[in-house]
């Protein structure tokens, strides 16, 4: 019997995260208000970081809150524009941009239906025996409601809240799924989930866990009754009339660099071992956090301007004029990952013409042309209203003709989805519209 020796050599692609790669990341997900209590708290522990004092701002506040606020909450406000919303408010400015207008009946309803935590505990089976729709039409309207902000809003459970926050914050991962609808209570075991996830190294279980216990406990944490949180703006969007000024919000956050001192005692020679070791994670964590603030300042500038430059007119003119967008154009305009841009755009606010909205409502669905292109959802039922408005109405226009036209201008649409349109529009059928003479 011969035995056969193999040498195999297997090359493969693996992110490693030291512990400044890991504090950049952080500080992309946090609005601008935690990440100045998180820059606080660091100032406090950690010996290399050091705030700069006595350095001027560019900072400029809104002059004009007469079309945000009252004449009591602007002398309140002063020079810093906060936004204390509703649920409610928060929600329905959303789903007025998001939802068409058979599915808004529906959101709603979900939305009436949340508890104080913003799970839905009610059966969709009742919202649709209610509403007298199909069950599967609730339950689709249900999981688009959860990418909303606040993220995870209308899921059935704690569980499907976490694994729709981990996917929006860090992307899609099967098994962190796993992790979090069978072991989130072995959650602290971290031999635990070595021993069941064996693929995954112990730094990629303490990543994901440390991942995990970022998100928020429940979707509503911040809009609880008794001690509702104030969304400050991280960008301000002023319109300069034939153009746009962008300001990233760093008002009140603390401006660091990195200290002499200790950077000296690490390298002494006779410091002892674990001593050196403290301080070594310490400067990196430092640099990290000093890496990340600029790098989340650049990455919100950069992906604020090209939303700027493709939704001028919304910025304008209001929601109508919102063109269809995706993350994924705007990561290839930007040239980063389509994550890292759901990332940065995911619990931020941005203070525009029309008002504080969060960075997601920029984007919008949208439907294919012949030409490979796409035109928003607004644009489609405005042409459809244009060609019925024009039409002969002794001899009115079909579903299946407006279809048939649209299909000739480039644009992909069904009959029965020119019908969805036409009825969201109030517009009658072509039998109800004729003239006879």
């Amino acid at each position: 019997m011969e035995l056969k020796q193999n040498l195999n050599l297997k090359l493969s692609n693996k992110l490693i995260l030291t512990p400044s790669l890991k504090h950049q990341l952080s500080l992309l997900l946090l609005p601008k208000i935690e990440l100045e209590q998180t820059i606080r708290q660091e100032l406090e522990e950690n010996p290399f970081l050091e705030e700069i004092t006595n350095i001027e701002t560019d900072f400029e506040p809104i002059k004009d809150f007469s079309k945000y606020y009252d004449e009591e909450e602007e002398n309140y406000l002063t020079n810093k524009i906060v936004y204390k919303p509703t649920l409610l408010d928060l929600m329905g400015f959303q789903i007025d941009l998001e939802f068409d207008e058979d599915e808004k009946p529906i959101a709603y309803e979900i939305i009436g239906n949340l508890n104080d935590k913003g799970f839905l505990e009610v059966p969709v089976e009742d919202i649709a025996h209610k509403l007298k729709v199909p069950v599967e039409k609730v339950e689709e309207v249900r999981k688009k409601l959860r990418y909303l902000e606040p993220t995870g809003i209308a899921s059935k459970d704690l569980k499907e809240s976490l694994v729709v926050q981990y996917e929006e914050k860090f992307g899609k991962d099967e098994v962190v799924e796993k992790i979090i609808q069978e072991d989130l209570d072995k959650i602290n075991d971290i031999n635990y989930l070595k021993n069941k996830y064996s693929e995954l190294s112990e730094e990629e279980i303490r990543y994901i866990v440390s991942n995990i216990k970022s998100l928020t406990p429940y979707p509503t944490f911040n809009f609880e009754t008794e001690n509702t949180k104030f969304i400050e703006p991280d960008i301000y969007i002023y319109d300069k009339g034939d153009s746009f000024e962008i300001v990233v919000n760093e008002q009140d956050i603390p401006k660091l660099h990195l200290t002499n001192q200790y950077k000296r005692l690490i390298n002494k020679k006779d410091l002892p071992e674990e001593t050196k070791k403290f301080l070594e994670e310490k400067l990196q964590r430092a640099i990290g956090i000093i890496r990340g603030i600029e790098q989340r300042r650049e990455n919100l500038y950069r992906i604020t301007e090209a939303l700027v430059k493709h939704q001028e007119d919304f910025l304008r003119k209001g929601k109508k004029y919102l063109k269809p967008l995706t993350m994924r154009e705007i990561a290839r305009e930007v040239d980063l990952h389509e994550s890292t841009v759901s990332r940065i755009v995911s619990s931020k606010f941005a203070q525009t013409p029309i008002g504080v909205i969060p960075l997601k409502s920029f984007f919008t669905g949208k439907l294919s042309t012949a030409s490979g292109g796409e035109v928003s959802t607004e644009n489609v039922k405005s042409l459809i209203e244009e060609l019925i408005k024009n039409e002969d109405k002794t001899k009115p226009l079909s579903d299946s003709a407006i279809s048939k036209i649209l299909k000739e201008k480039g644009i992909n649409i069904a009959r029965r989805t020119v019908a969805k349109y036409r009825e969201q529009l109030n517009i009658p059928d072509s039998r109800l519209r004729r003239i006879r003479t």
